[in-house]
């Protein structure tokens, strides 16, 4: 998923530091990295967040428009093949249902987090450059 943001003379090394920084207060493993038009931030591996993956968020652009992409890259595929929760369940792969839920759910729950922490971080650096 991905919002762009314009008019708003912004430092984006900065705002890729707080994006940083929020994956690191969620005990996740984070490298940050520079390249040509933005900054590249992949965070994986949290105790707080179970997600069988790897984060994955650019920011890109320029301060008065640019835009922060989020993307997550599961290890078996975000959705991973699909059976029938009825045929999953007759089978004995209920458990396998309730963990692809709980991962889903986990995700949902981070990609929510993550958009009202940018949004606040952006206020907080809004004219920063």
């Amino acid at each position: 998923m991905q919002r762009r943001w314009s008019g708003k003379n912004i430092d984006l090394e900065r705002l890729s530091a707080c994006i940083r920084d929020f994956f690191g207060e969620r005990d996740f493993d984070v490298k940050m990295e520079r390249f040509f038009g933005g900054y590249k931030i992949i965070a994986e591996g949290s105790s707080v967040f179970e997600l069988d993956g790897c984060v994955n968020v650019a920011v890109e652009g320029c301060p008065d428009d640019f835009v922060v992409v989020l993307n997550f890259h599961g290890r078996e595929g975000r959705r991973g093949f699909f059976v029938g929760p009825l045929t999953m369940a007759l089978f004995g792969g209920g458990w396998l249902l309730v963990r692809r839920c709980r991962l889903e759910e986990n995700w949902v729950s981070l990609e929510r987090e993550f958009w009202k922490y940018v949004e606040n971080t952006l206020l907080r650096l809004s004219n920063s450059v």
